[in-house]
This record gives structure tokens, C-alpha cells and sequence, in this order.
């Protein structure tokens, strides 16, 4: 583990330290819910562990990124704070930003303050957290290497103690296996959604094709036009063409 830190002038960091810390036994009783990854499914698994993190230690925010071993790209996957449209689309390179870093030494990273003034630090206008002071960025590893990063922060400065830091690595090291499968399950119930979507929207175009005589782009473009003026997706406007049509 490698911590980085600075020393403060003005405020001192707030302590990490709290009379209400959650004992053993309620950290393990979490750890066994979010082992039985199978059935939970991809946001109800991430949902609980950053409910877990949190529990842990109270923080400002959390997000999660999954590295994509093929890809070698990290991707944000969840966050305690409302970020859906961010979802997938927050990316870094293995190397890039802080979480990069930490992605690619495989090293943990403690910033009690100004962790937006670190020079491996990567802005991403559409994150508030990229404001934040404390930073506290732990690698998910698995037998095969990294599989993600996990990311805890907080608006003031702040001192993540040696044991707080301990306990998120021991955390994410019991974790680590089922959120891999979690993830790639995701991907793979992703995959299989397409393929369904594909298969009312060929249905779709068909009709069409068929009662309007039209081309197969044509029947298509209506599809997608229709989709994009009524804010729906091209499966709920195939699907109302089935059901009015088929």
C-alpha cells in the first residue's frame, strides 16, 4: 500500500476517527450479503457496496470503475451520488488520472487535502467530485490483476487513518472475485438485451415494409425518427408497432 499525503496548515484535516464505528460483526454480516452475488443483481451489488464503504467510512462520495481487461479502459460504473447519465461514459486509460494510477501500480493512494492540485490528477468537468479535498483511491484485484477501482472522497480535508485505509483494502480484497462476475454478468445480460431489441426492431421494420411498402431504411429511420421525437427507445417504438400491427 502506498499513501500519499500532505501536510496540512489551515484547517487540520477532520479526523477519521468516530464513536460510531460499526463493529466486526455488522461489517462481516454486509460482507456475506454481498458475496451472495447471484443473487443480486449489477446495480443492487454496487448499491450495497458503497452502502458497505460508507458504513466504513462516511464519506462525501464514492465511485466505482470497472477495468475492462480487453479494452484496458477504465469505466465508472456507480456512484453514491445520482450520476446516471455519466454512467459508461466517464472512461480513463490505464495510467491516466489518479484512479489510472492507482489502476496501473496497483497501489493505494491517500490524499488528505488538495487532491485536485496532484499532478496525476485528471478533471472531468461534469464530476463535482473533482472539487473534492480528501481522496482516497483503492485498486480492486483479483487472481488475474486489477479489476477495478474504488474511489472515496470528501469535500474538506481529511485524514484517512492507517486502519480506515486497512479495512477498505481487506474489504475490497474479499470482493474483489464477485464483482468481477457481477460486472460481467451485466455485460452480458447487456449483450443479450441488443440481441432482443434487435429482433422487435427487424420485426418492426418488417411490418412496415410490408403495410406501408416501404424500403427497409426507410422503415427503419421512421423507427429511430419516431424514437428519438417521443424520447423512447427504438425497442418501445418497435414493440407499440408490433402490438398496433403484427
Amino acid at each position: 500500500m502506498e499513501a500519499v499525503s500532505r501536510k496540512s496548515k489551515k484547517p487540520e484535516p477532520i479526523s477519521s476517527s468516530r464513536a460510531d464505528a460499526p463493529s466486526p460483526v455488522a461489517i462481516l454480516h454486509a460482507l456475506a450479503d454481498l458475496m451472495v452475488f447471484k443473487a443480486l443483481s449489477f446495480d443492487a451489488f454496487l448499491k450495497k457496496l458503497i452502502s458497505l464503504l460508507n458504513t466504513v467510512i462516511p464519506v462525501d462520495s464514492c465511485l466505482i470503475y470497472f477495468f475492462d481487461r480487453e479494452k484496458k479502459v477504465l469505466t465508472l460504473c456507480a456512484s453514491k451520488k445520482t450520476h446516471k447519465d455519466l454512467m459508461g461514459r466517464i472512461t480513463l486509460e490505464k495510467g491516466e488520472g489518479i484512479t489510472g494510477w492507482v489502476a496501473e501500480h496497483r497501489k493505494t493512494v491517500v490524499l488528505a487535502e488538495k487532491a485536485y492540485a496532484d499532478e496525476r490528477f485528471k478533471v472531468f468537468k461534469e464530476l463535482p467530485e473533482d472539487r473534492y479535498e480528501a481522496f482516497l483511491s483503492v485498486p480492486i484485484i483479483d487472481r488475474e490483476g486489477v479489476v477495478g477501482v474504488i474511489n472515496l472522497q470528501h469535500r474538506k480535508p481529511f485524514s484517512f487513518s492507517k486502519d480506515d485505509v486497512l479495512l477498505v483494502e481487506a474489504i475490497v480484497k474479499i470482493i474483489a472475485s464477485a464483482f468481477e462476475q457481477v460486472v460481467l454478468k451485466r455485460k452480458v445480460d447487456d449483450l443479450e438485451e441488443k440481441l432482443q431489441e434487435r429482433k422487435i426492431v427487424e420485426r418492426a421494420k418488417g411490418l412496415l415494409m410490408k403495410r406501408d411498402k416501404m424500403t427497409e431504411k426507410k422503415a427503419y429511420d421512421m423507427i429511430r425518427t419516431e424514437a428519438m421525437k417521443k424520447r423512447k427507445t427504438m425497442r418501445e417504438i418497435a414493440e407499440a408497432i408490433v402490438l398496433l400491427y403484427g
